[in-house]
C-alpha cells in the first residue's frame, strides 16, 4: 500500500483505514481492552491514591506491606470477596512475607509489565528496522553483511541466547530487558529489509529516481513511509509476545529474585507455590491478566493487517 499524498488524500485515506478496522469487531474489542490497560498504567503511575495503592513507587516497599497486612484477618491466603476481589497472596518483601491484597498487587505489577515491553519492543524493533532498510536498500556488500550478521542472532533459540546474555551481563532487571531487546531485532530487521526490497521495486520509487531524486531522499520520503505502517501493526502483536515472554521468564524462577519487583510473571510464581494448596486463586488471576493482556494486542493487530491489506480497502 503506497502512502497518499496531499491533505485530502490523507484524510480520506485515514478515514478508509478506521471504517476497516471498526468493521472487525473483536479487532475494536482488543483495541479497548489494550486501551483499558494503558489507562490503568497511567492512574496506578500518576494518581496511585485515587486507585487504593498506598505506595506510588515503582517496587514494592515496606509501607504498601504494611498497609495491606492491616487488611489481611489471617496468616493464610484468604478466598477472593467483597474485601479482596481477587483475594489475598503471600508476598515476599524487604521485611520478609506478607499477607498482600492480589487485586492491588496487580494493579501495581500492570504499569511495570507495559513499560518493560514497550522498552524491548520499540528499541529493538527501531534498531532492526533500521538496519533492514539500510540491507535492502544498498544491498550488495552491506546487505551481505547485515544479514549475515542477523543469521548469526538467527541460529541460537532468542530464550536461549536471552538466558546467556542475561547470565553474562547480570540478571537485574534492566540487564533482562536489555538481553530480550538484543534479541528482539534480527526479527524487524529481516522484515524491514524484505518491505524495503518490494517497495524499491514500485512505480512510485522508479519515478523518483528517474526524476533525479537523491537515494536518502528517496529512501527517507518514499521507502520509509511505506516500511513503516507493516512494522508498527508487527510492534502491536510483540508487546504482548514480549509480556508473555518475560513473564514466563519469571516464572520459571531466571528474572531477577528481587522479592520487591511487581510483576506479573514473578507474582504467578509466588501464587504457584500456594495453589497446591488450594488457594487457587494466587496463581488463577495473575496468569489470566497475562492471558488477557496478549490476547488483546493480538486481536488489535487483526484489525490493524485489515487495515493495510489492499483487498479489505477496495
Amino acid at each position: 500500500m503506497a502512502v497518499a499524498f496531499g491533505s485530502k488524500a490523507r484524510f480520506d485515506d485515514l478515514r478508509l483505514s478506521a471504517r476497516v478496522f471498526l468493521a472487525n469487531k473483536s479487532a475494536v474489542a482488543g483495541l479497548v481492552i489494550f486501551l483499558g490497560f494503558l489507562i490503568v498504567g497511567l492512574l496506578v503511575t500518576l494518581t496511585p491514591g485515587l486507585m487504593g495503592i498506598q505506595d506510588p513507587g515503582v517496587f514494592v516497599s515496606n509501607a504498601f506491606i504494611n498497609a495491606n497486612v492491616a487488611n489481611c484477618s489471617g496468616a493464610w491466603p484468604e478466598p477472593p470477596s467483597a474485601a479482596h476481589w481477587f483475594g489475598t497472596t503471600e508476598y515476599q518483601g524487604a521485611g520478609g512475607f506478607g499477607c498482600i491484597d492480589l487485586f492491588n498487587l496487580i494493579l501495581k505489577a500492570i504499569p511495570v509489565d507495559l513499560a518493560l515491553s514497550f522498552f524491548i519492543v520499540l528499541i529493538g524493533a527501531g534498531i532492526g528496522t533500521v538496519i533492514g532498510i539500510l540491507a535492502g536498500y544498498m544491498g550488495r556488500y552491506v546487505d551481505e553483511g547485515l544479514m549475515r550478521l542477523t543469521d548469526i542472532f538467527f541460529g541460537i533459540p532468542f530464550l536461549v541466547l536471552a538466558i546467556a546474555v542475561g547470565f553474562v551481563i547480570g540478571r537485574t532487571l534492566l540487564n533482562m530487558a536489555v538481553a530480550l531487546m538484543i534479541v528482539w531485532w534480527p526479527l524487524y530487521a529481516r522484515y524491514g529489509r524484505s518491505l524495503t526490497l518490494s517497495t524499491k521495486e514500485m512505480a512510485f520509487v522508479e519515478s523518483a529516481t528517474a526524476a533525479g531524486s537523491g537515494r536518502w531522499k528517496i529512501l527517507f520520503k518514499h521507502i520509509l513511509p511505506n516500511v513503516l505502517p507493516p512494522i508498527f501493526i508487527q510492534i502491536s502483536l510483540d508487546v504482548g509476545t514480549v509480556v508473555g515472554i518475560f513473564s514466563a521468564l519469571a516464572f520459571i524462577g531466571f528474572l531477577p529474585t528481587d522479592a520487591n519487583l511487581p510483576e506479573l510473571g514473578y507474582i504467578t510464581n509466588q501464587g504457584l507455590t500456594l495453589a497446591p494448596l488450594g488457594y487457587w486463586w494466587t496463581v488463577v488471576f495473575p496468569g489470566a491478566t497475562i492471558t488477557l493482556f496478549a490476547l488483546a494486542v493480538n486481536l488489535m493487530g487483526d484489525g490493524f493487517r485489515d487495515v493495510i491489506d489492499p483487498r479489505r480497502r477496495s
